[in-house]
């Protein structure tokens, strides 16, 4: 009787780890997508972005998560922070020599549409005359 009751407590120890194990994982794995999506938020201090793109169907975070990754491919972009209630891609490029290395608005929109995605305008956000939005 002895014997059975310490096979049982066995199985019974057994069967919490196995359970315990699980729930570490799936928290873990929980712990991660928020780091990535934290990873992938704004820069700690507000960018002084220099340009800014209209995309149709900028919705959530995924979305922007999607398009960051395929405009971060892109030489001269520094940093890319998103409006996903404006549906707004704020882009900041690298400067050299105190001027902005602008990419060219056929690349950017071909990267946008390899996530998926649909440019509706683009502005520049410098302090030339006529600031305004341009079809793409």
């Amino acid at each position: 009787m002895n014997e059975d009751f310490d096979k049982f407590d066995q199985q019974l120890h057994t069967h919490v780890y196995r359970r315990l194990i699980k729930l570490v994982v799936v928290l873990a794995m929980l712990a991660g997508i928020g780091l990535a999506f934290v990873a992938n938020s704004a820069p700690n201090k507000p960018i002084d972005a220099d340009m800014e793109i209209k995309v149709r169907g900028l919705v959530c975070p995924s979305c922007a998560i999607g398009i960051k990754k395929y405009l971060k491919k892109e030489i001269n972009v520094k940093y890319v922070v998103f409006d996903i209630y404006k549906h707004l891609v704020l882009v900041d490029f690298v400067e050299r020599d105190g001027r902005v290395l602008y990419s060219k608005n056929d690349k950017l929109i071909t990267l946008i549409e390899k996530a998926g995605y649909e440019v509706t305008s683009i502005k520049r956000l410098d302090n030339n005359k006529p600031n305004r939005y341009n079809k793409p």
